[in-house]
């Protein structure tokens, strides 16, 4: 039911077809005088451009074939995983969709604008350097800096075309509840008349089991809407056959039918909570041992290289002792959330930052983020949104009431969305208590000073590293506390790039300075977690376990000793 060579391996139809690879391509103006390798952006080596100069207009077109008599009954659907940021699309030199926002998808119904045989789409792609949109790690100051890389500019996930229903489905959205053994199952679809969709559901477990049916749904919709619940089968001491769990990451698959469209997709049975200050994985305790990974790749940028390599970077954190990762400042390719969801990974789904606090600032973060939470619902692997960072684009968050209102709006929001999921709303410092977990940065956290977080109190009412962890007039209100960024060590034998604090001289000095840390956040029971920064180096910043290459410059089992260590050992 699942095949994962496809843009979006959780909602998917039989017939579409791929529009990646070769496009015409041009700055500035529509004159198409260079060729690009799409989905990769202008400024990557994969793209066959590569040029890293600032051009906030760029343009693309291509040629695609469609034979009419495929279209009887059907609708053409146009899709886009992501295109930085605003894009208009043409059909035959006919408007067909706009779109704002750099990190979500989007898609236009061509059918009744393409011809029989040829037929061309052009897209003019803006990418200003306003730092009120959401731009995650990407620079606006025309160059690298800091912890700021390369832009992205342009389509940088997938494109290309299925073919649907005249009436079709638009998304599922499956929420499963674990006390009650039901999921609640809502369809959106693109008519307003009555019509009925047929959902059915079957086991995708993740070893040993024979897959099972699990029933089907009858559901009545109107007005671009229908919704039915799911009774699962009482397997009682069995259920560990269709849960979600790291050790067994069981799927459910579903096929929906509406008319003559159909979609295939799945979701996982699981359930994510806070207990008594303790974060709950399927009613049982969960300790979050994360890498802050920030999805770069030397040669591509954002756009991953190919599948392999997703599934590569999940597969190197688990073997160096991690269960999940905190995607920093990225919205994800969908597939890899599909490779983590498969593999048993827990996500950190967070969102790309603003610079900036202005009425656009609200108004931009709040589109991508109702967008990012649409697609990705989903996806059993993500557990958290995080909806600000270190009070990027709210500076003056903790003295300033409309700052403070802001966070919490993209709080409520987020969980008026996704209620089934754990919410940071200013992940680092400077938080309100309109927050799910307590989220330390702390780069200054060395072996020598561990013991000031034996009084979690002075912490919690003071600072964490040189930030306040609350914003003026908050209090603590029993969240888990988690540390959420930490470590980032460099070696002195990486003369150009960075890291926090001194750089280690050796593996072994390195080893010296993480365990004792490592070891005291495990150890000590008022930390429900951490995350490591970072997975690879990115650019200029060098603190990465691993090379950008992705090759470890520790052996992974000594760093699977330590990061991978049991609170009792």
């Amino acid at each position: 039911m699942i095949n994962k060579n496809v843009p979006r391996p959780d909602f998917e139809r039989e017939e579409w077809t791929d529009l990646n690879g070769e496009w015409e391509f041009s700055f500035d103006e529509p004159v198409f005088d260079k060729k690009i390798n799409v989905p990769f952006c202008y400024q990557s080596e994969m793209s066959g451009i590569c040029d890293t100069d600032v051009h906030h207009v760029v343009w693309y077109r291509k040629e695609f074939d469609v034979e009419k008599s495929r279209l009887m009954g059907k609708s053409l659907l146009l899709k886009f995983g992501a295109v930085d940021y605003e894009a208009e699309v043409y059909i035959n030199q006919v408007h067909a969709a706009g779109h704002r926002g750099g990190h979500t998808p989007f898609e236009a119904d061509i059918t009744g604008l393409v011809l029989e045989g040829k037929n061309v789409i052009t897209v003019k792609v803006m990418d200003y350097s306003d730092e009120d949109k959401p731009r995650g790690k990407q620079t606006w100051t025309g160059k690298n800096f800091a912890c700021w890389y390369t832009p992205t500019t342009g389509i940088w996930q997938s494109v290309w075309l299925e073919y649907a229903g005249e009436t079709y489905i638009k998304r599922i959205k499956a929420t499963p509840d674990l006390e009650r053994n039901e999921v609640l199952c809502e369809i959106f679809i693109s008519s307003m008349e009555k019509v009925k969709a047929e959902i059915s559901f079957c086991s995708l477990p993740a070893e040993g089991w024979a897959q099972m049916d699990l029933g089907s749904l009858n559901i009545a919709c109107e007005n671009g809407y229908g919704k039915g619940i799911l009774a699962l089968p009482d397997l009682d001491i069995r259920r560990e056959e269709i849960i979600w769990t790291l050790e067994k990451p069981n799927l459910i698959g579903m096929e929906a039918k509406l008319l003559n469209d159909k979609v295939s997709g799945y979701f996982g049975f699981r359930s994510i909570c806070i207990s008594n200050g303790r974060i709950l994985l399927n009613g049982e305790l969960l300790y979050q041992r994360l890498i802050l990974d920030q999805g770069y790749w030397k040669q591509s940028l954002l756009t991953p290289p190919d599948e392999e390599s997703i599934k590569k970077d999940i597969i190197l954190a688990k073997q160096m002792g991690f269960n999940g990762a905190r995607k920093h400042q990225k919205i994800e390719d969908p597939r890899y959330y599909y490779w983590a969801d498969r593999l048993g990974f827990l996500v950190w789904g967070e969102m790309p930052s603003c610079y900036k606090c202005t009425d656009s600032t609200l108004k931009n973060t709040s589109a991508e983020l109702t967008e990012f939470i649409e697609r990705d619902y989903n996806h059993p692997s993500i557990i958290t949104w995080v909806t600000a960072n270190e009070s990027w684009g709210m500076r003056n968050i903790r003295t300033d009431s409309s700052q403070q209102s802001l966070a919490n709006m993209l709080y409520y929001q987020a969980k008026a969305l996704d209620r089934t999921r754990l919410v940071s709303s200013n992940d680092g410092w400077e938080q309100t208590e309109h927050t799910d977990i307590l989220a330390l940065h702390d780069y200054e956290l060395m072996p020598e000073n561990v013991g000031k977080y034996e009084s979690l109190e002075n912490i919690i009412y003071g600072h964490a590293e040189r930030r306040m962890v609350l914003a003026d007039g908050q209090k603590y209100v029993g969240q888990p506390v988690v540390m959420t960024e930490y470590g980032g060590i460099a070696f002195t034998s990486e003369k150009e790039g960075w890291g926090y604090y001194n750089k280690a001289a050796s593996q072994e000095e390195f080893l010296q300075r993480l365990e004792p840390v490592t070891g005291f956040l495990i150890k000590n029971r008022k930390f429900s977690g951490f995350c490591y920064t970072q997975l690879t180096d990115v650019m200029q910043e060098t603190n990465g376990l691993l090379k950008e290459d992705r090759t470890p410059k520790i052996p992974l089992k000594e760093l699977e000793k330590i990061f991978g260590k049991k609170s009792y050992e």
